[in-house]
């Protein structure tokens, strides 16, 4: 196997520092937390859930910096890998939205905890919507593997039921992701799940079709 050693870049360094700015927020802002902190809202935009200052000061920081470490090791080891670097940009789509959701995500709930008032609902869902349709750009040069993608026993045994599902799917997430920052924005993301469930559905059922066409039988 051929063996790569890859230097830090300035850019790696970036991504990594921006991995550790949710701890830096809870250290500037630990002394003004409550006790019991607010980390979960419901679509009404009220307060459903609370968590200790520790687990909200650290825990949770830590946890997205563990999702950062996955998302990086994980094309490392897919069986597929080759393909995973084939569609890298979709891949350093994915990478960068974990660190930035992090950030985001450690702002809103400190700020929140110190008594500013913020629209939690719409601020988390806007950039999650946006992020919907950037995949969708590139979701039809998502080549076949393990990590990324409509991972289904049929886009997996078969290339061409891959490449049809993902072109279809990057239609159905663009459209998708645009209607659901639209419903941000008008403060309606009550319709959020049923925007999001479409947009698994559709592309799964098609892949479905074309595996029951392909194997013979009558739909």
């Amino acid at each position: 196997m051929k063996k790569t050693d890859r230097k830090l870049t300035s850019r790696d360094l970036l991504y990594w520092g921006l991995a550790l700015v949710p701890f830096i927020i809870s250290i500037v802002f630990y002394s003004r937390l409550p006790e019991q902190v607010a980390t979960h809202w419901g679509s009404d935009n009220q307060v459903n859930g609370y968590s200790s200052r520790n687990m909200a000061a650290f825990g949770i920081p830590a946890f997205m910096l563990l999702m950062a470490v996955i998302v990086n090791v994980i094309p490392v080891i897919d069986p597929k890998r080759e393909n995973i670097r084939r569609s890298k940009e979709l891949m350093t789509i994915v990478r960068w939205f974990i660190v930035l959701l992090a950030v985001m995500v450690q702002l809103v709930i400190v700020l929140s905890a110190v008594g500013i008032s913020i629209n939690v609902v719409s601020v988390v869902s806007v950039p999650i919507a946006l992020l919907f349709v950037v995949i969708g750009n590139y979701l039809p040069k998502c080549r076949q593997n393990y990590t990324l993608g409509i991972k289904l026993p049929w886009t997996l045994a078969d290339e061409e039921n891959w490449t049809r599902t993902h072109r279809l799917a990057g239609y159905v997430w663009m459209i998708g992701g645009i209607l659901m920052m639209i419903l941000g924005f008008f403060h309606m993301e009550p319709l959020y799940f049923t925007v999001f469930l479409s947009m698994i559905l559709i592309p799964g059922v098609y892949s479905y079709l074309i595996y029951r066409k392909k194997a013979g039988h009558k739909l």
